[in-house]
């Protein structure tokens, strides 16, 4: 059969004992739980395939649904079958209403069992493709979601750089999502009906990288295997010094030799590196010369904490498409939480941010809100940290002009920063004319870390 993780829910043992050795036999891995308590934290550890749920469960017999409501809400495509020796058709029907896959009375039949097992696999296993499918959709699309000048202008730029075929070096910090800006690249390109190859060049000195990349006597480098398409070199900064000068010498000849064979390809090359380029450059960690071949078209990608006016937008994104990307329900974010977001550094980028969208949804207790309660501690921590310099302890030392004037300093400070530098949106939300902000930022001498701007 398989080796799907199953989970068996029921209050008595002999029937967790039967349905594990019954699955178990036929290859599945099984874990069971007794109560409500313990199934869902076993859930929340490690996700199962399916879950064999009793519906009376300790005396209670709506336990099962009450339980099977929250599965839903925590993962709604994992498939359930209920399960019960109290079985009638008023409740098989609500059962199915509420999400559950399939029914089985007790006591098994085991071809019965095995049979729907499999249905609700196959069901399960065809929608996560579809979903990854989609999934990755929405993720190739997350680049250009937002308000800043990147976010409005990345989409245009991609169309032109597509409609070249020149080589492209691509500056990002980790988690920026490179890899679907260049799938994008490619997409658009006049090679879209060709290979696209991707290759992480960050491997270990003694491996014979060259080997791979170009080829042997008897394999194909994965130059040959991108003929007339895309190679994208990830992480090419990391490509040891040997290897550095094959590139160099195959980029400046335009055909290199693999025993007797010459090869001469015809590709287009996109590199990325996630490494402060201009220090491993300055310190000869990377070839100049094999830099300037591949940075003919320069792309730079700030990272998210330079553009904080696209954290509520790709939060909404997320929300939006909860259901498709991480197959929960979505619910709304408070203005506290949001506050926390805005003002996180995100050192992971955009895939940190959504990571913890979803770890949030999925901890959050209230049906639906998520709080700060729910945020992951980093973030509250840092939050809090951040905002220490408006505490009450620095102000009552002051004189009320001055403590007003350094309270007003800070907190000016803070929400300029939050809102990217952007004063038109810090006016909107602390309720001031923009004007008026302007005079009072001039008058307090604050100044943000970002080119302070009044676009809309």
């Amino acid at each position: 059969m398989g080796t799907e993780t199953i989970l068996i829910v029921d209050d008595e043992a002999e029937v967790r004992i039967l349905i594990s050795d019954i699955l178990s036999d036929y290859g599945y891995k099984t874990n069971t739980a007794k109560n409500e308590h313990e199934a869902i934290a076993m859930i929340k550890k490690s996700s199962p395939d399916l879950i064999f749920l009793d519906l009376w469960i300790e005396d209670d017999e709506s336990a099962g649904l009450k339980i099977l409501e929250k599965v839903k809400k925590m993962h709604l495509e994992i498939p359930v079958i209920m399960i019960s020796g109290h079985g009638t058709i008023d409740i098989a029907v609500q059962a199915i209403q509420k999400g559950a896959f399939d029914f089985i009375e007790k006591p098994f039949v085991m071809d019965r069992l095995l049979l729907t097992c499999q249905r609700a696999l196959d069901m399960f296993k065809l929608k996560r493709e579809v979903s990854i499918l989609r999934s990755n959709k929405l993720d190739a699309r997350v680049f250009s979601v937002g308000k800043s000048a990147f976010a409005l202008s990345i989409k245009s730029t991609l169309e032109k750089i597509a409609s070249a075929n020149s080589r492209v070096f691509i500056k990002g910090k980790i988690g920026m999502g490179i890899d679907a800006i260049v799938m994008e690249i490619h997409r658009l390109s006049n090679r879209k009906g060709s290979s696209f190859i991707s290759v992480n060049c960050f491997c270990d000195e003694k491996k014979d990288f060259s080997a791979e990349l170009f080829g042997t006597n008897k394999t194909y480098g994965f130059i040959e295997k991108a003929q007339t398409g895309t190679l994208f070199l990830e992480n090419v900064t990391q490509l040891s010094k040997t290897c550095q000068v094959n590139l160099l010498q195959f980029l400046q000849d335009n055909v290199y030799h693999v025993g007797n064979r010459k090869v001469r390809p015809d590709i287009r090359i996109i590199c990325s590196s996630n490494d402060n380029v201009d220090l491993l450059l300055a310190s000869s960690k990377f070839n100049q010369e094999l830099f300037y071949r591949l940075n003919i078209v320069c792309l730079d990608i700030p990272s998210l904490k330079d553009r904080r006016e696209d954290i509520l937008p790709l939060v909404n994104y997320y929300l939006l498409n909860a259901e498709t990307i991480f197959g929960v329900k979505a619910k709304k974010f408070t203005e506290d939480a949001l506050a926390i977001l805005q003002s996180y550094d995100w050192p992971g980028n955009i895939h940190q941010l959504k990571n913890v969208v979803e770890s949030s949804l999925i901890n959050s207790t209230k049906s639906n809100e998520v709080d700060r309660t729910a945020l992951p501690p980093e973030l509250t921590s840092s939050a809090q940290e951040k905002f220490e310099s408006l505490n009450i302890a620095k102000l009552i030392s002051l004189p009320i002009r001055e403590a007003k004037e350094c309270f007003e300093s800070d907190y000016l400070r803070a929400q300029i920063d939050r809102f990217s530098g952007n004063v038109s949106k810090t006016a909107e939300f602390i309720g001031m004319e923009r004007s008026a902000l302007h005079r009072k930022l001039k008058a307090l001498g604050v100044t943000s870390d970002k080119k302070v701007t009044t676009k809309q």
